[in-house]
């Protein structure tokens, strides 16, 4: 059955440029307004062939996601949980995920090279765990658009697109609540490559007024066997509260306090970083800075998405940074010192 657009779109209430958007999958459009246009296309018996649509134009609907780590873990928990969050935010847009996983190393740059060049990626998301494995990356990529996911402060190099998280705006909730409670002294466990975390957690303990000793931080820790350890070391130091660089490490110091016979919270309060799915439900639950990953994911997707549309309307295309904040998530394992 015909439809005529014009008529339609008056009909309906939007613009001519809504429902070809709507009917075509391309452009700048919101879910619900496209599914809103269909669903009256629908009931006046049209149903647009949006597929047969998208075979149209140059999009493959694909999105590239590619993960790349130094030293760290190379998928860990975190990681997991964030890809999923695209995955499912790729799928709301019509779009599929191609998934990559790497090591920082020979070869690295000449896969990533071929996932770009021969135009089978609509775009591609760069997950990166630091600004020089990342910009080497980034000269790599060819002939699509790109966004850089990372947790470090981020210039852009080539007009991507960043989406940085500001971890600091949590950890420093997380402290100021642990102060409030009465904590006086409060340790680090931290894991490896994080400087910034190290360095942001000393600037916080200062803005609350607190001492900052040495001897309370541990770095190099990424297991529950290395939380294990530097809790082991870190307690011995009679710390009050423990914040730990990833709800890992919390996991192990969770479990070396109670080898230790200590009781969280009444002995020490722990809290972790992440915000995993499994945190509230350790005994006690865990404590933890949020991270959200459903916030990164959309506006990773979109961003791509909106890059493309630019391509299509021969804008330029044009560099962007957006900052997303984290939280603090209190629960049963923080509580006042003894």
């Amino acid at each position: 059955m015909a439809l005529d657009i014009v008529a339609f779109s008056k009909q309906i209430g939007v613009s001519t440029a809504t429902v070809s958007r709507a009917f075509s999958g391309r452009g700048r459009i919101s879910e619900k307004t496209r599914e809103r246009v269909l669903e009256e296309a629908r009931a006046r018996g049209f149903s647009p062939n949006v597929h047969a649509s998208r075979l149209n134009s140059k999009r493959t609907n694909q999105i590239g996601l590619y993960y790349s780590f130094s030293e760290d873990p190379i998928f860990d928990y975190y990681n997991m949980e964030l890809a999923q969050e695209i995955a499912k935010a790729a799928e709301k847009r019509g779009q599929a995920v191609h998934l990559e996983l790497s090591r920082s190393g020979k070869g690295e740059n000449d896969r990533l090279r071929q996932l770009t060049r021969g135009g089978g990626l609509d775009g591609i998301i760069l997950v990166v765990d630091g600004r020089t494995s990342g910009s080497r990356l980034l000269e790599s990529v060819q002939g699509c658009p790109v966004v850089v996911v990372t947790n470090r402060a981020w210039a852009p190099i080539k007009k991507e697109i960043v989406v940085e998280l500001d971890i600091f705006s949590g950890m420093a909730e997380a402290v100021r609540d642990l102060a409030s409670l009465g904590h006086q002294r409060i340790g680090f466990i931290g894991g490896t490559g994080i400087t910034a975390k190290v360095n942001g957690f000393r600037r916080i303990l200062e803005d609350c007024k607190l001492t900052v000793d040495p001897k309370l931080i541990v770095e190099g820790s990424v297991s529950f066997a290395d939380g294990q350890k530097a809790f082991h070391q870190v307690a011995s130091q009679r710390p009050s509260a423990v914040l730990c660089a990833t709800d890992v490490l919390a996991m192990g110091a969770l479990n070396e306090a109670s080898a230790m016979g200590l009781n969280v919270p009444n002995d020490i309060s722990i809290v972790g970083m992440d915000d995993l799915a499994f945190t509230a439900y350790t005994t006690p639950s865990l404590s933890t800075v949020g991270i959200p990953r459903s916030q990164i994911a959309k506006t990773a997707v979109d961003s791509i998405l909106s890059q493309l549309d630019d391509e299509e309307s021969e804008s330029p295309r044009a560099s962007a940074k957006h900052v997303i904040g984290s939280y603090y998530v209190p629960r049963a394992s923080v509580g006042a010192p003894a």
